[in-house]
Order: structure tokens, then C-alpha cells, then sequence
């Protein structure tokens, strides 16, 4: 008699857990896309997602400034995600995001228990709108062009981030100048943080952007440069670029200097 309970709760038991494993397997992505929400306070957004938690797709939105006038930027395309439930049930995270609008191959991320893991190597295509998310002077200048972002595989380590990234913006414009574009421009961060070294340099155009800094003591942000139009631009295109010029910085013999930290 014994034995026979022992089965039917061994029975009922293995019942209850393929049905939670069924409810599991289907659950919404909407679940997903409330918890992103809540986890970076609605700066990231999935928004009209579909399919479940381990694979959908969602229209990802980036979300800034006050909460009573946000200022949103919906990405191009949609982005589809998998993850792996077997993997995430042994307490590791293997995550593919896969987006055509924004990269031409899927980006890779996986990630140990310990959290020590790697972002395999890739590259982003963003809109330029995205930098109003950072606050002054982004908000003011509101930027226009491309953004190309590249990375060599990073690597996750005991709180750490290690790796090399690039990101380019490239035909540069914004609200406040007709000039158009003003330049494209080059920032390189190596080591990531703790203790990042970052490098901006000019790549091309009439303004002329410059400096260094680096990202230390838990992400804080210490950059110092310069921003000034170059010598011999035209004079009309000169005078048109001084006013954005004043608007990124304290003003240094007809340019002006950039310090951003946080």
C-alpha cells in the first residue's frame, strides 16, 4: 500500500512539473518586457512584444528626461531575442538578440553563475538620438546622423568589464546649426572599467572635437577636451557653427572647452 502512494505522488509529482514546465515554456513576452522596464526605471522599453520570455520580438524603445515630458526614440526595426531555459535553469544565461535594422549579425551574450562571461564581438547601427538620453549638452544640441558602435569580444570578470569599443559619429548635424553635416568623429574606450582610458579625435568636417578622459571607480565618467571650429573654414560655415560651439562648453579663445563627469 505504501508503494503504491509512492508512485501516485511520484506520479502526480512528474504531473505538476511537466505542467509547469508547459506553463513555463509559454509565457509571455509581455513578462519580459515589464521586467526590462522595471529593471532600467523605463529607460529601455519593449514595446507591442510578442511571442514568449525565451523567444519574441519587441520594438525597443529608449526612453529620456523629465518623467512628465519624456522624450522617447523607438529604434529601427524589430528585435528578436532567444534564451536558453535549459541553460538558465542551471543558473547560467545565453542570450541572442538579433535586430537587421541595427546589425548585420546577431549578438551573442553568455554569462556563468559567477557572472563571468562574455558579449561576443559585434557592431551597432543607432540613430544619433539616442545621445539625448545622456542629458546636457545632448538635449540642447539635439543630434542628428549615425552612430556606428564596435566592439572586440568583452569580457565579464568579477565586477569588471575588459575590452576594446569604438564608437563613431558620423555625419554629424544638430537642431541648433545648418550646417550639415558638421563633421564625423571618432570615441575609443580601451579596458572599460574599471579604469577605462578614452580617446575622441576628429575624423572629418569643419568642427573639430578633441580630448581624453576615463571611466573609473564604478563607471563615474572624467572627460576633458576641446571643441572649436577649424582654421581655415569658410567664414559664412564658421560663423553658422560658432553658436553650437558656445553650447558645449565654458567658452577658450573662439572655442570652447568640454569637461563632462558624473
Amino acid at each position: 500500500m505504501a508503494g503504491r502512494a509512492t508512485r501516485i505522488a511520484l506520479i502526480a509529482a512528474a504531473a505538476c512539473a511537466g505542467a509547469l514546465a508547459v506553463l513555463l515554456s509559454q509565457a509571455p513576452a509581455s513578462l519580459l518586457a515589464g521586467a526590462v522596464n522595471t529593471w532600467s526605471q523605463s529607460r529601455l522599453q519593449l514595446a507591442d512584444p510578442s511571442g514568449t520570455v525565451w523567444q519574441g520580438e519587441a520594438d525597443l524603445v529608449l526612453q529620456s528626461g523629465a518623467r512628465e515630458t519624456p522624450e522617447r526614440t523607438r529604434l529601427p526595426g524589430r528585435t528578436s531575442w532567444h534564451i536558453d531555459p535549459w541553460r538558465l535553469l542551471g543558473g547560467s544565461l545565453d542570450l541572442q538578440l538579433a535586430n537587421a535594422a541595427l546589425s548585420d549579425a546577431p549578438l551573442l551574450l553568455r554569462l556563468d553563475a559567477a557572472g563571468n562571461g562574455a558579449l561576443e564581438a559585434g557592431r551597432l547601427r543607432l540613430p544619433a538620438q539616442v545621445l539625448v538620453g545622456l542629458g546636457a549638452p545632448w538635449n540642447t544640441v539635439r543630434p542628428g546622423g549615425r552612430l556606428e558602435l564596435e566592439w572586440d569580444t568583452l569580457h565579464l570578470a568579477a565586477g569588471s568589464l575588459r575590452g576594446t569599443l569604438r564608437l563613431e559619429w558620423r555625419d554629424a548635424s544638430s537642431g541648433l546649426s545648418p550646417v550639415v553635416p558638421f563633421g564625423s568623429y571618432r570615441l575609443q574606450a580601451d579596458g572599460i572599467f574599471d579604469g577605462a582610458a578614452l580617446s575622441l579625435e576628429t575624423l572629418s568636417g569643419p568642427m573639430e572635437m578633441m580630448g581624453n578622459g576615463t571611466i573609473a571607480d564604478g563607471l563615474h565618467l572624467r572627460f576633458q577636451g576641446s571643441a572649436r571650429v577649424r582654421a581655415g573654414t569658410d567664414e559664412a560655415v564658421a560663423t553658422q557653427l560658432s553658436g553650437l560651439v558656445s553650447l558645449l562648453g565654458r567658452s577658450d579663445g573662439g572655442g570652447a572647452i568640454l569637461n563632462f563627469g558624473t
